[in-house]
């Protein structure tokens, strides 16, 4: 049983093994995803490497036309690109590109030994490559400062179809470009200089780059970057080479490769592969800033003291600011997407109010600039709003929405309302007094006064009726006298 049992926990381990095999193999499968592309990079390049030791002109030329090739892919992507994507940093490396590869095909056709161009010598091939590069590096350069700028592809592609005939114009027709290479004795000091000043404008592009980091994927990035550096080596390796077959011009063309295998990487295989990655990136910042300029002008509302109000057409709240929330008494989320009128106005004023909304979308004449209605608040309180409105249009001067700001002057029309009030009630008492003063019709015999009516009324009753005062009857001592000689007054 024991040996039974040991064989038991010996198989347990055994399990416990092959689960650990099956997650080692599992970890190599993902490493393998993740990093295919380096092996692939690695054949490619071990391939193209073994060419030249079978002849070096077919390492060249297969060297050349991989980098041709994704010249030319990085235009396609890019041109094709070019209406559904705001990235002009995209398209002018992708025109830029276009032109570089048209001068490495004519500089892999007059490459030595290849025949194309028999009445020149290896300094043509040379002085293709140097107008090549420096087309490469300025354009590499020049092209971070386009993310933010419109693009006249008109005048790139003129600009860059002027600047490869110039080129070729001098090295094919007028001979004046400098010479890069001479034979048995090998590179010129203008070549050697020109490829560190290369190296310089290509590092000045990094520096660029990574100023303008926020503008790529990350992995772009790097992939740009990296290509970069590879190219910036290339040039250095090309500064040492005596013959055009030797090492160092070898190496330099791997690192071309290398170079040009990146910027694949970076671009043709992300653009096809994972096009929203790269094509719809600027979309998403697009956006993600239209949703920032929407909450820094929401702060700015939230701050007024009074009311914004956006309606659309079918009297939804579009947008209200803090102040309206505080006011009606309810959260922000419970007031957009409701029905403004059927909502938030009182029955007596509901209808009113919609069918002059309805004839402003109608274009009907009506007074919409200042209105005041009062609002129903989640407690049931009115609140009276003053609104002034303006109209939103579309570029076609479509009607769009309405924007309201409305204060609430609730209190200040009860202020206005008490002082209405007190005014009238001063003014009847001040034409109480004038009557009191004006002349009177008064009988001379009984002291009676004759009304505006035509009656003749006692003038304590006149009196009473035209002034807050009440009389109290008594008897002076002359009349006492006369009424009553008999009697004495106490």
């Amino acid at each position: 049983m024991r040996d039974d049992g040991r064989g038991m926990r010996d198989d347990g381990r055994g399990t416990k093994d092959g689960g650990r095999g099956t997650k080692t193999m599992g970890g190599l499968t993902g490493i393998y995803k993740k990093y295919n592309w380096v092996l692939w990079g690695i054949f490619i390049l071990f391939g193209i490497y073994l060419t030249s030791l079978y002849n070096f002109l077919l390492f060249h030329s297969l060297a050349e036309l991989f980098s041709i090739v994704i010249a030319f892919g990085m235009f396609l992507i890019a041109w094709h690109s070019r209406r559904f994507i705001d990235n002009n940093y995209l398209l002018f490396l992708g025109i830029a590109y276009l032109f570089i590869g048209a001068i490495d095909t004519l500089h892999t056709l007059a490459y030595k030994g290849m025949g194309v161009f028999p009445e020149f010598d290896a300094n043509l091939p040379t002085q293709l490559w140097i107008a090549a590069r420096y087309t490469e590096s300025l354009s590499l350069l020049i092209a971070p400062f386009f993310f933010k700028r419109r693009l006249n592809l008109h005048l790139v592609f003129t600009g860059y179809l002027l600047a490869l005939v110039f080129l070729l114009g001098m090295i094919f027709y007028w001979r004046i470009f400098p010479d890069c290479f001479t034979e048995g004795y090998g590179l010129t000091l203008f070549k050697k200089v020109s490829e560190y000043i290369i190296s310089l404008i290509l590092l000045a592009s990094i520096i660029l780059l990574i100023r303008k980091r926020n503008e790529f994927e990350r992995p772009v990035l790097v992939w740009v970057i990296w290509s970069i550096v590879t190219t910036i080596i290339s040039e250095l390796a090309f500064t040492f080479y005596i013959s055009v077959y030797g090492l160092s011009n070898l190496i330099g063309h791997l690192f071309k490769i290398v170079s040009f295998y990146l910027i694949y990487k970076a671009i043709i295989e992300t653009g096809l592969t994972k096009p929203y990655a790269l094509l719809w990136r600027d979309l998403a910042l697009s956006e993600k800033k239209l949703k920032e300029e929407r909450d820094r002008a929401q702060s700015y509302l939230d701050v007024a003291g009074v009311i914004f109000l956006v309606l659309g057409l079918d009297q939804r709240v579009i947008l209200i600011n803090k102040k309206g929330c505080d006011v009606l008494g309810y959260k922000e989320e419970d007031i957009i997407g409701k029905n403004w009128f059927e909502q938030f106005l009182p029955g007596k004023f509901r209808e009113e109010i919609k069918a002059i909304f309805s004839k402003l979308q109608n274009n009907g004449k009506v007074s919409w600039e200042y209105v005041e209605y009062p609002v129903l608040t989640k407690s049931g309180e009115e609140r009276i709003i003053a609104w002034h409105n303006t109209l939103l249009k579309d570029e076609s001067g479509k009607l769009v929405a309405s924007l309201s700001s409305g204060e609430d002057v609730t209190e200040r029309k009860g202020v206005e309302e008490e002082k209405e009030r007190l005014i009238k009630d001063l003014k009847e008492a001040l034409e109480n007094i004038k009557t009191l003063r004006g002349m009177l019709p008064i009988c001379s015999s009984c002291k009676k006064i004759r009304t505006d009516k035509g009656y003749w009324t006692q003038i304590e009753t006149y009196i009473r009726q035209r002034a807050d005062v009440e009389f109290s009857h008594g008897i002076c001592p002359e009349c006492f006298k006369k009424l009553y000689p008999d009697e004495k007054l106490k």
